[in-house]
């Protein structure tokens, strides 16, 4: 995946949850993205991911909770 498609990816999430859609929206999640091979799982996967952290990400911003949000994500990166 090249880095323009993890950012449309992001924007797609972002963007479903200012139009309302709950984080179940994720069209990775559907029966229909399942991958033919380990390969493709794991790209399938980054997709997912991708999707989820913008929705994850605009969800902290309308709820005002957004320095929190990128907080934990410092705390995930510590090791």
């Amino acid at each position: 995946m090249t880095i323009e498609e993890l950012i449309n990816l992001q924007e797609a999430g972002s963007r479903a949850r200012v139009l309302g859609l709950g984080s179940e929206e994720n069209p990775y999640l559907s029966p229909d993205c399942t991958p033919p091979n380990d390969n493709a799982q794991e790209e399938r996967q980054a997709r997912l991911d991708a999707w989820k952290f913008g929705w994850e990400a605009e969800n902290a911003s309308c709820e005002g909770t957004l320095s929190t949000f990128v907080s934990s994500l410092l705390r995930s990166d510590a090791p």
